[in-house]
């Protein structure tokens, strides 16, 4: 990092322009050069500009590399922390914080950023997370060769949080081709979980493949589990439902302090049971994911598809009983995507017209979080009601809005 860089830097940071900055000092143009590297200017000039910036000549023109492998190595292993232990992984941050809070060095404060932006995404809201993404995207000029894995990283997971998907494969691929990047398992992991959410589900494979092999040579029989589980997750997507089930029953057989992975297992067990037609497996499964918790927010998702395979088997009473334990859960929990799920149920239910509140609530939402597999579900539903009702042009929309999510006929 040069001196031009780190002045461009403070400036910013200040949110100064250049002629704020170089008032009473030099002219805007011999200030622009500076910052763009091609005049160096003399003491005098270089003391008015630290006094501007509120910090000494020597830390303006101390421009060594702060983030060294030592340093860097601490950053990843806080990113570690993060997702394994909240308490060691904040007090490791609030250690790195107290050395390097006052730093003027740029690439120092990418690197804070980064950490921030990790645990706003573990912790917070994707709305929340979206500012210190900002933040971190506003510094990705600072970066180098050392930061750059982590930034990648960082801002792949953001992105994937984010929906969007193209740009955190882009980021992760770059790191699968660097090197020396020590995490390659982990991106073959996150990188499969992003062709899965793109429902490229052999791509998804390829790259989970590689991260279990890599897995097992180290012996992180956890990750191990998870990858069975994705693997699972893929083969339901294709269709091939046995080896589906068999893949759970290898992370079923495996885990026992995972509570909210065997929750998800046992859930995933009835999905693929229910396709079967195995109707008796599929509740049994459904049931024993609701006996993990006895009051959990994400049993909401299996109550709900219990609910609806009860009204699909037209027995109404205990599809009611589980829409009205879905509907106190949902709102206990302000979860908005089964608030309105459940109101669908319901009208459904009770035999009411339901197209307007489709088109005007549910399949408005469900476009914005982007949720395919619902909006493919709406549509075909409104497209049989206006094929009923004779509304031929309305329902051939809709079932070309569905050829088109599934990526044509």
């Amino acid at each position: 990092m040069d001196l031009g860089q780190k002045l461009k830097f403070l400036r910013n940071k200040q949110n100064s322009t250049q002629h704020e900055i170089v008032e009473g000092i030099c002219s805007v143009s011999y200030y622009s050069k500076i910052e763009n590297g091609n005049v160096v200017p003399n003491e005098e000039i270089l003391q008015l500009l630290a006094k501007k910036f509120g910090i000494t000549m020597q830390e303006l023109i101390q421009t060594d590399e702060v983030v060294n492998d030592k340093v860097m190595q601490e950053a990843e292993n806080i990113y570690n922390l993060i997702k394994e232990n909240q308490t060691a992984a904040k007090e490791a941050y609030q250690s790195f914080l107290n050395r390097f809070r006052d730093s003027s060095n740029p690439s120092v404060r990418l690197l804070i950023s980064l950490i921030e932006l990790r645990f706003a995404l573990r912790f917070s809201t994707i709305a929340e997370a979206k500012e210190k993404f900002q933040e971190a995207e506003s510094l990705q000029d600072f970066s180098n060769m050392k930061i750059m894995p982590l930034f990648n990283r960082v801002c792949g997971l953001y992105h994937y949080a984010a929906g969007n998907y193209d740009k955190a494969l882009e980021l992760y691929l770059a790191l699968v081709n660097a090197l020396n990047f020590p995490y390659k398992a982990d991106i073959h992991y996150e990188i499969s979980l992003t062709y899965n959410r793109k429902n490229d589900v052999y791509k998804s494979i390829q790259h989970l493949e590689k991260a279990l092999n890599a897995y097992l040579r180290e012996m992180n029989y956890d990750q191990c589990t998870v990858c069975y589980f994705l693997l699972g997750i893929n083969y339901f997507k294709m269709g091939n439902y046995d080896e589906a089930i068999d893949y759970y029953h290898r992370v079923e057989k495996v885990t026992e302090n995972d509570k909210d992975l065997l929750r998800k297992v046992y859930h995933n067990l009835g999905l693929a049971f229910e396709k079967k037609k195995d109707i008796e497996k599929a509740i049994h499964y459904y049931q024993e994911s609701l006996s993990i918790y006895t009051e959990e927010e994400h049993n909401t998702k299996t109550i709900y598809t219990l609910a609806e395979l009860y009204l699909s088997m037209e027995n109404k009473k205990t599809a009611a009983n589980y829409i009205a334990k879905g509907k106190i859960e949902a709102e206990k929990f302000d979860l908005e995507e089964y608030i309105i799920k459940f109101h669908v149920l319901q009208l459904r239910l009770n035999g009411e017209e339901f197209h307007e509140y489709l088109e005007k609530v549910a399949i408005p939402f469900f476009k914005e979080i982007n949720e395919t597999s619902i909006l493919i579900q709406y549509n075909v539903m409104l497209s049989n009601y206006y094929s009923q009702n004779k509304l031929y042009k309305q329902a051939y929309f809709k079932i070309k809005n569905v050829l088109e999510m599934k990526g044509g006929i």
